[in-house]
């Protein structure tokens, strides 16, 4: 991978029909790092999970991804607001987990 550092930072609605548009940022930072295919694709899923799993968990507010750009590494942070008492479904969160394993180094 290149050395890079740096943020990068998008605020969608709360609507998965923008998540394309977190897709194709991941793909560009993805590619901009000089990751190979495979992993520029496995790096666009792993965006899209959290994209879903930050609007099922939301109160309708945005969506929030910063995507980090380290000297060996690009990561993405997401947030939004959650309703009180909200959270993830233990299936659901099993099922990120899995896919999240597969397509990332680490997660958190």
């Amino acid at each position: 991978m290149e050395q890079q550092s740096g943020r990068i930072e998008l605020s969608l609605p709360p609507d998965s029909r923008y998540m394309r548009l977190a897709r194709l940022m991941a793909s560009g930072v993805a590619t901009t790092c000089g990751l190979p295919l495979e992993e520029v694709e496995d790096f666009r899923i792993a965006v899209d999970e959290l994209c879903a799993t930050l609007i099922e968990i939301g109160n309708g507010d945005p969506v929030r991804l910063a995507f980090v750009l380290g000297d060996d590494a690009v990561a993405v942070e997401g947030t939004t607001s959650t309703a009180p008492g909200g959270g993830i479904d233990e299936d659901r969160l099993s099922l990120s987990r899995q896919i999240l394993d597969v397509v990332t180094d680490g997660h958190q």
